[in-house]
């Protein structure tokens, strides 16, 4: 083993060198070896180099279209759930087509998927008042997390919570929906939806310098009196300004509307149930 090692580190010395100080086309000698490898294997087996060539051109295209993964990830995702519908269609038929001769029958339903594939529920045993329901009680734990300071890459209100940990440890102990660590990866988790569309229990989430590091539950608009009243508000655990730990804040105070950078879903939406229930 170690023997191969010195080897490793003797040929990069000498790679390093020769494109260094001797102007060797490291990347031109790739190709060279890639077309001779292609050219043998042309030989053994007639007309693969261009079938080779054919796949690199694919991959190559892929990869320079940067939005190519998310719309076939999005493509995959309306695809299943358009599978989905069709199928809860049929057993729907076939459990009235047996009600006429008194027949129940115990069919299973689709479970539909909740976009990134970590948040399953199941839509044919929830109505508009239970997708209510559970995003209430997502946000009444929260609030009662009000007050617990801010610490940074603390998840435990013993010990203070941090943003992400403070959206963490609500959705685990308010509705037992287990969400990623941090903020960034929480933002990859949930679906984007335009801001119109947001609902009491969606996530807010905010930009500095060009990454996601600010995450918060979204409340809707203040209906109470006072300085907030009519006002979009949101709560989650502040690190700076005047108020930190937990707080409620105003989604148009000047430095949250600056950092805004959009909203995300991971608790099923009145709409979506609404559109299960008419299927």
């Amino acid at each position: 083993m170690g023997r191969f090692v010195k080897r490793l580190v003797i040929i990069a010395i000498i790679l390093f060198v020769a494109v260094r100080y001797f102007d060797f086309d490291f990347r031109g000698s790739i190709c060279a070896v890639k077309t001779v490898v292609l050219d043998t294997i042309d030989k053994v087996i007639p007309g693969s180099r261009a079938q080779f060539e054919d796949i690199d051109s694919q991959i190559s295209s892929k990869v320079a279209k940067s939005e190519a993964g998310k719309n076939l990830s999005i493509k995959a995702k309306e695809a299943t759930e358009n599978a989905g519908k069709i199928f809860n269609k049929f057993l729907q038929r076939a459990d009235r087509f047996a009600g006429k001769f008194g027949i129940k029958l115990r069919l299973p339903r689709f479970r539909r998927k909740s976009y990134s594939g970590n948040y399953i529920f199941d839509y044919a045993n929830l109505d508009i008042s239970g997708a209510s329901e559970l995003r209430q009680k997502f946000i009444d734990y929260g609030m009662t997390l009000r007050g617990t300071p801010y610490v940074l890459g603390s998840e435990t209100p013993s010990s203070g919570l941090d943003c992400s940990g403070f959206v963490r440890y609500t959705a685990r102990n308010g509705i037992q929906v287990q969400l990623p660590r941090t903020a960034r990866e929480q933002y990859e988790a949930v679906m984007r939806i335009p801001g119109e569309e947001r609902e009491p229990g969606d996530l807010l989430f905010f930009r500095r310098f060009g990454k996601i590091d600010h995450v918060g539950i979204y409340l809707g608009k203040y209906e109470g009196e006072g300085s907030l009243k009519g006002r979009e508000i949101f709560l989650n655990s502040a690190s700076e300004g005047p108020r930190t730990g937990v707080v409620v804040s105003a989604l148009d105070e000047p430095y949250w509307r600056r950092h805004y950078s959009s909203c995300g879903r991971f608790l099923p939406s009145h709409k979506e149930v609404a559109q299960s229930l008419a299927q």
